[in-house]
């Protein structure tokens, strides 16, 4: 095949992907508001551009698939059939059918899936409909229609002008209180409309560029090394500086370095937002899961999404739509009530989950809440010590958070029977490991009878972070930025002790502290007059982290490290510092448990 073939068929599946990644919310929002000829429009084309595509490049199997949706869908839209549960499912059971096509051109491994499954549902549905809208529609006509004949775009007849809609006849310019009518709009002709939609849409096309990812991915790495080469450039301008502060080449330097650094800070930012999408691209398949599980589990699911255009890393997209979905399954199977439930709670019999995002800072919060039944903490406790995850004694000392922080413990499901929805054994550690794999945080919180909360906080981007520089027992370390909240200098006799754990008493509030190098395995300084505490706070835990000596703040790249366990070591990953040096980029999450697993033994 040639280069030239490849790239068309790359382009097709790109853009087939797109469109039927937008056709999903399209039926959901279809089967909520009946038959809405605009929605039905939208999805007619959607399913006709992919089939006419396919088509032209002999994906026989795409074509048979799309042909028959397009059959059903261009019925809906001229009245011929009504809308109706087993339409839709055999429509969204096509459109399914026609990404795992797309999935196996892409993935070229020679796959053929039988259509004929889905292609018989299709026509069953279809002839289900047009049976059961025979009575309705009167007696069906004896002669059979004619094959539409297509006709060519720039012939066709235009429509009759519609008529004016009561928004446009309630818009009457008034002057000085007078009312006057609106002047006659000149006719235009359909060509002329024609000309400067193309026009229109033509100029549009000029702003836009379609770029492999690979290609931004190269550049975002190109970019991380002109950041360590800049860090590496202002430490050298930096102490020669110190040394020769009146030389006049050094300080021509100076002002060179200064100015780079300005536009790598630039450079880096315009790559970052080259590699950002927004969220909706991952809340987009969200609809149709609802749609599907509300229908599976017999309960009535409102949806709400907010926040769908805030912009993310493509990293982060593509590593948080699991957690989420995982998420949604256990909020409609163990959160929402079924809807006699509910009425005899006093509740509406329609359930709502609500999914949000939003920047804050450098972070992006995401929350998935339901007005459910909330989380039972007693069955958590008991499933907990049925599994001897914890002792009766530990249970009943437990505090709601550490309870609740039991579902993330592997293997822990409070369903007794394994479902296809949730509770198959895998549990919500899935849930956290993904996250930490994204340097983010989940807490949950949890109300009986109101529903529960999951926040999901990620950074912006995973490839660079500002960290702080620290030493601890012998060893250098960077810790990123974001959770610490202070430092401070303390001496031994600042340390206090409650129940065997040390802490740190700040403002009046116990802070457990922990001391890094102990937990890293290195031999801690006891001889050093003092050390400093990095006060931490991850979601609504706050700890502090001992070190020896902090060194300064420091924008690093992270570098994957390979041979090394990353989530036993307790590491994100390397960086190469200013100064030339390898320095591992701790996990502080993972760290805060080692660190209290350390205490408690």
């Amino acid at each position: 095949m040639s280069d030239e073939m490849e790239e068309i068929i790359a382009e097709f599946l790109t853009e087939a992907e797109e469109t039927l990644d937008k056709v999903d919310p399209l039926f959901v929002e279809l089967e909520a508001r009946g038959e809405d000829k605009d929605i039905l429009n939208d999805i007619f084309r959607s399913v006709h551009t992919v089939k006419g595509a396919a088509g032209f490049l002999g994906f026989q199997a795409v074509v048979d698939v799309a042909h028959n949706a397009e059959t059903i869908m261009k019925k809906l839209r001229d009245g011929e059939i009504s809308l109706s549960k087993p339409l839709m499912d055999a429509v969204l059971n096509s459109v399914d059918m026609l990404r795992l096509l797309l999935k196996h051109i892409k993935l070229k491994d020679g796959v053929e899936e039988n259509i004929a499954p889905v292609l018989a549902e299709l026509q069953a549905a279809l002839a289900g409909a047009q049976s059961g809208g025979a009575a309705a529609a009167g007696p069906p006509s004896s002669v059979a229609a004619p094959p539409p004949v297509p006709v060519p775009a720039p012939v066709a007849a235009p429509a009759p002008p519609p008529p004016a809609s009561p928004a446009v006849a309630v818009a009457k310019p008034t002057v000085a209180g007078h009312t006057h009518p609106p002047p006659e709009p000149a006719p235009i002709k359909a060509a002329e409309v024609q000309s400067d939609r193309a026009a229109h849409e033509k100029a549009e096309a000029v702003q836009t560029l379609r770029v492999d990812v690979d290609k931004i991915d190269k550049v975002m790495d190109l970019t991380g090394e002109v950041v360590l080469v800049r860090n590496r450039l202002l430490n050298i301008a930096h102490r020669l500086d110190q040394h020769y502060p009146d030389d006049e080449n050094v300080q021509s330097l100076t002002e060179a370095v200064s100015f780079l650094d300005l536009i790598t800070s630039d450079m880096q930012l315009g790559v970052m937002k080259m590699r950002m999408q927004p969220i909706q691209k991952v809340f987009s398949k969200f609809p149709r899961l609802v749609r599907d599980l509300s229908g599976q589990l017999g309960k009535l699911v409102d949806l709400k999404l907010s926040g769908e255009d805030t912009e993310v890393d493509r990293s982060v997209i593509e590593e948080i739509g699991d957690p989420m979905v995982h998420i949604i399954r256990n909020a409609m199977d163990h959160g929402l009530e079924m809807p006699q439930d509910r009425r005899a709670a006093g509740k509406s019999e329609r359930g709502t989950i609500f999914i949000g995002a939003s920047q804050k800072g450098n972070q992006i919060v995401i929350e998935v809440s339901d007005d459910g039944r909330g989380i039972n903490l007693e069955k958590v406790k008991r499933k907990a010590i049925e599994r001897k995850l914890i002792s009766e004694d530990e249970a009943a000392r437990l505090s709601e958070e550490t309870a609740i922080n039991l579902l993330f413990l592997p293997g822990f499901s409070t369903n007794d029977v394994a479902t296809e929805i949730s509770g198959r054994g895998v549990g919500m550690d899935v849930v956290k490991t993904n996250i930490s794999k994204l340097n983010g945080t989940v807490e949950v919180t949890t109300v009986s009878g109101k529903g529960s909360t999951f926040t999901i906080r990620i950074p912006l981007t995973l490839a660079i972070i500002q960290t702080l520089m620290v030493r601890a027992g012998g060893g250098q370390y960077a810790i990123p930025l974001a959770p610490v909240e202070e430092t401070l200098m303390v001496t031994k006799e600042h340390l206090s002790e409650i129940s065997g754990t040390e802490a740190l008493v700040i403002r009046g509030r116990v802070y457990p502290l922990f001391r890094l190098a102990e937990v890293l395995g290195h031999v801690d300084g006891d001889d050093a007059e003092f050390r400093y505490a990095v006060v931490v706070s991850i979601g609504d835990k706050r700890f502090c982290v001992c070190v020896d000596e902090l060194l300064g703040q420091e924008e690093v790249v992270i570098k994957s490290v390979a041979g090394i366990n990353v989530k036993s070591s307790y590491l994100l990953g390397a960086t190469i510092t200013g100064d030339g040096r390898v320095v591992f980029i701790l996990d502080l999450g993972a760290l805060a448990v080692a660190g209290l697993e350390t205490m408690a033994a």
